[in-house]
């Protein structure tokens, strides 16, 4: 594809989806999916060029705002974003928007004019609002400053940059050395070790690993570094009973199969079936699907589920949340979530919550975890439980992971045993773990 043509693509996706509630995902999977034509290395750059619109949106919106100039649609922002962020002179646009077949049509008096405005500026400025600054939503904005105060802007620039690609190495199927040599053994280059997670590696964006051996022989999950080490969390061992209550594509229930090295029974329990059917799959291939029994669920309150009360030696409730940890991969969601959609989750947290938490047989533990970057949905919702249920006790981290890197800026006091995880600190995803140890029977509340 032409440059221009791959422009004007970009410029139909944003337009598209400003104009649905849709994922952007989904809008991108939608859009190349209607167009097999469009070879791999175009739809990694259009695909780069929409995440970036949306990264900036904030920002290209405030200049076009300070510019007066009137439109803010996907042209407007592409022009402002080629200028500002790819710092091309208006020749260079003017090449790309020629009017040629597939590309954007010739530049407007206006936009030639909106391109001078904006010549020799960039992205940022400091008149920009601090919510702008950091590309974030005002009511999000004024949460997040409450959590991060001076820091929020270094969380953020870190949640603004695309993620690398983190895989796990299935233990049941070899190891790590295994995976890397198979890996190479393929034409992948530049592989990491993850700097936390002990099984964990780190390749480069725009890998398809699904094409490699190691994926298609099991060695292999993609799985960011945070997850892994949720999943080292929940200290599975060989013969246990495990219940993963919201275990979706089943990607930590693996994890967890593997550190228990196939041994014991799994329990991966949610709602959506197609999800189940997905992991049923992973789980064949990973070898691990002898030791874990899938089962689709109504609701946290499934009379099934019900009669396995204090069953379990672990649960983990990976619950569902609002994703904001997943910005560096899901971009849009800070558009996306209001402040009513969070209320709505923290209901149905608390509900997940107080339904696992009884699950738990005596001496065992209960995992909660979110990727989300939010106090409602992680501190404030655990302080309430601990207020609550005092057959629970928290289990500092450090006590799980003595061996954490250094690095790791492990909790370890009695107000504050949880684990919280970012870009900017870690190079994770947004996570949030929290573990707790029951202590007695208790009365279900």
């Amino acid at each position: 594809m032409k440059p221009g043509a791959r422009i004007a693509a970009v410029i139909e996706l944003y337009d598209g989806w400003t104009h649905t509630r849709d994922d952007a995902d989904r809008v991108v999977s939608g859009y190349f999916g209607s167009r097999r034509y469009i070879g791999g290395g175009d739809r990694r750059e259009i695909s780069e060029r929409f995440y970036n619109l949306i990264r900036h949106q904030a920002r290209l919106g405030w200049w076009l705002a300070e510019m007066g100039y009137e439109f803010q649609d996907g042209r407007a922002r592409m022009i402002a974003e080629l200028v500002l962020h790819d710092g091309l002179s208006k020749a260079d646009i003017e090449d790309r928007f020629s009017g040629e077949q597939f590309c954007p049509e010739t530049l407007h008096p206006n936009e030639k004019h909106l391109i001078n405005k904006l010549a020799d500026k960039t992205l940022d400025h400091d008149a920009q609002p601090g919510a702008v600054k950091t590309e974030l939503p005002k009511w999000l904005y004024a949460e997040l400053m409450k959590l991060h105060h001076e820091n929020l802007s270094a969380e953020m620039a870190a949640y603004n940059q695309p993620a690398k690609l983190d895989l796990r190495v299935n233990r049941l199927r070899g190891t790590v050395e295994d995976a890397i040599k198979s890996l190479k053994a393929d034409g992948i280059k530049d592989i990491e070790r993850t700097p936390f997670a002990p099984n964990g590696l780190r390749l480069p964006l725009g890998l398809n690993m699904l094409v490699t051996a190691a994926y298609k022989d099991g060695l292999i999950e993609i799985q960011d570094e945070a997850s892994q080490i949720c999943v080292k969390l929940v200290d599975a061992k060989p013969g246990m009973t495990i219940l993963d209550m919201c275990a979706g594509g089943g990607g930590k229930t693996l994890g967890i199969a593997a550190d228990m090295r196939g041994k014991g029974r799994i329990l991966a329990c949610d709602t959506h079936g197609g999800r189940l059917d997905n992991s049923r799959k992973r789980a064949r291939r990973a070898g691990a699907g002898d030791c874990i029994q899938q089962r689709i669920i109504a609701d946290e309150r499934d009379s099934w589920l019900r009669n396995k009360s204090g069953f379990f030696d672990r649960v983990l409730l990976d619950v569902p949340c609002s994703g904001l940890g997943t910005l560096r991969r899901n971009p849009a969601l800070r558009w996306r979530i209001g402040q009513r959609d969070l209320r709505t989750l923290m209901a149905q947290q608390s509900k997940i919550l107080k339904a696992g938490a009884a699950k738990v047989t005596k001496g065992g533990r209960l995992i909660y975890a979110t990727c989300s970057i939010m106090p409602e949905e992680n501190e404030r919702l655990i302080e309430t439980f601990m207020r609550d249920r005092k057959d629970f006790k928290p289990v500092p981290i450090n006590e799980i992971w003595p061996d954490a890197p250094k690095s790791v800026p492990v909790p370890g006091g009695k107000d504050k045993p949880w684990l919280r995880l970012s870009p900017n600190v870690h190079g994770t995803d947004g996570f949030f773990v929290a573990v707790f140890e029951r202590t007695a029977k208790g009365k279900v509340k």
